[in-house]
């Protein structure tokens, strides 16, 4: 071993020790039946996007709840919560948090941008994490391509939410024949939706008539309505989260447009904004990780309303079944190891409330998307 490389290696010791050290490495301890475990949250609990990290904390509390009820427990799980504010920098300092207090592992964060800098923070020590919601393609990925060992998620990649939408325009599932993209410039998830679903629309033949992006803090869509008009699109593809969708979409019809609304995801849950008119959605299709028509994603929401007196959301939903995968996972390792529990993520082969998990080479989940739409102010399905 050359010089180098042992002062590489002294490097990342001295930071693992610096940090707390976590639960991983020469700290791992075998576990015993009934031991407790402490399992981390990395969300926005306050600020614009904790309508988004809410759900998912209080889902988080819901399937610790169920697990430690449950017959075949092994352990008593405890969690513990830190609040991001949807800010790059407090998500990697809530991180360095939990990592000091030995949680077995994180199920989190939320949004893309805090995926990306947890993805970067966990590298040298490898804290198993399992997001729900962060779905930029890039975020289980290292620099040079190759996949996280450590990073793992339960909801679809943006890849594949812009590809599923461009695909049932290109197979006459949904019959519109001219797109405009409107695209947030400030959103790594909005722009990553629409790589794919450009990708695939140039593949089928879908002609888009028109791109443009806006950035994040727009309030007045004034200019880019006219455009879309002007373009004669007769479908507007628009990748963001559902309260800006809510804005946009008012103002769309406010304005006299008449044409078909696409998107992915994040749109889940535009019929819960306050005070909106359900009916401007009608007609709109997106795409969804879940069938929320399934008995036991039924059965989690009515939970949720009877514990929270509010409703769940998508990334809240998704959470559920990643905290159990998490937990599933510590549990065939044994120990709070981090590299052996990782190792057991690999190995998923569970059957959760939204579907059944096992990850690809790139630690995505293996599930096929559903196609969504409105109607008459309500939630349907496409198939």
């Amino acid at each position: 071993m050359n010089i180098k490389k042992v002062m590489s290696l002294m490097a990342v010791s001295s930071m693992l020790v610096a940090c707390g050290g976590g639960t991983g490495g020469s700290s791992a301890t075998e576990l015993k039946d009934g031991d407790t475990i402490k399992i981390g949250f990395v969300g926005p609990l306050t600020g614009e996007t904790s309508t988004y990290g809410i759900p998912v904390k209080n889902t988080i509390e819901l399937a610790i709840e169920d697990y430690n009820n449950s017959d075949d427990a092994k352990y008593k799980v405890e969690l513990l919560a830190e609040d991001s504010q949807g800010k790059e920098t407090d998500a990697v300092n809530a991180y360095k948090k939990l990592v000091g207090e030995k949680v077995v592992g994180i199920v989190g964060p939320v949004i893309t941008a805090e995926g990306l800098a947890l993805g970067e923070a966990s590298k040298a020590d490898g804290t198993p994490i399992v997001s729900p919601s962060t779905s930029g393609d890039s975020i289980t990925l290292n620099n040079d391509g190759s996949t996280r060992s450590n990073y793992f998620r339960t909801c679809s990649n943006d890849s594949m939410g812009g590809q599923t939408i461009a695909t049932a325009i290109g197979d006459g599932r949904i019959n519109v024949k001219k797109v405009a993209i409107l695209t947030n410039s400030g959103s790594d998830y909005s722009q990553g939706c629409t790589d794919s679903f450009v990708a695939q629309a140039n593949k089928d033949g879908t002609q888009i008539v028109l791109q443009e992006k806006y950035p994040k803090d727009t309030k007045d869509f004034g200019s880019y309505i006219t455009k879309v008009k002007q373009s004669g699109a007769d479908a507007v593809y628009i990748p963001d989260y559902y309260e800006m969708i809510a804005t946009m979409v008012g103002q769309f019809k406010n304005a006299g447009y008449n044409g078909t609304f696409l998107g992915t995801d994040g749109w889940d849950g535009v019929l819960s904004v306050k005070d909106v008119d359900k009916s401007i959605f009608n007609g709109a299709y997106y795409t969804n990780t879940f069938d929320d028509r399934v008995e036991d994603v039924q059965n989690y929401v009515a939970k949720y309303k009877e514990k929270y007196n509010s409703d769940t959301n998508m990334f809240g939903t998704m959470a559920y079944d990643a905290t159990w995968v998490l937990l599933k996972a510590v549990e065939a390792a044994g120990t709070t190891d981090y590299a052996k529990i990782c190792e057991q993520l690999e190995k998923t082969n569970y059957d959760g409330i939204t579907g059944h998990f096992e990850f690809d080479d790139q630690h995505n989940p293996t599930k096929e998307l559903v196609v969504k739409t409105i109607k008459n102010g309500e939630y349907s399905y496409l198939d």
